[in-house]
């Protein structure tokens, strides 16, 4: 699967390809401590999976996130909200729990819009 990683709408994004939604889970970890032990603020914000696109082969993932990463900004931001307009973290909406289940539990809110 390609994936994008994002903490806010106008911030820099993480463009990956993972095998199972769980590696990308684990990236995302990652990318956060990452950024976190970086940081020089002391609450940084977390990157969230707020895209992914599942495909049939390694390879075609590879040339998918290549393409994506050429695009400009605002076509990344575009594709991100074609099918997340609430910049949404994915990983919860998988799990077929709905948003208000999220949103009753401390810390899993959306992030605000910008």
């Amino acid at each position: 699967m390609v994936y994008l990683l994002a903490d806010q709408r106008a911030g820099p994004y993480v463009i990956g390809v993972g095998g199972l939604l769980e590696d990308v889970m684990r990236e995302v970890k990652q990318t956060h401590f990452k950024r976190t032990c970086a940081a020089d603020d002391i609450h940084p914000a977390a990157f969230c999976l707020v895209w992914f696109e599942r495909m049939q082969t390694h390879s075609t993932a590879l040339a998918r996130a290549d393409e994506i990463r050429r695009w400009p900004h605002r076509w990344q931001r575009r594709l991100i909200e074609s099918v997340n307009p609430g910049w949404w973290e994915r990983s919860q909406m998988e799990s077929g729990f709905p948003r208000e289940f999220w949103q009753a539990i401390p810390g899993t809110a959306p992030p605000p819009k910008r």
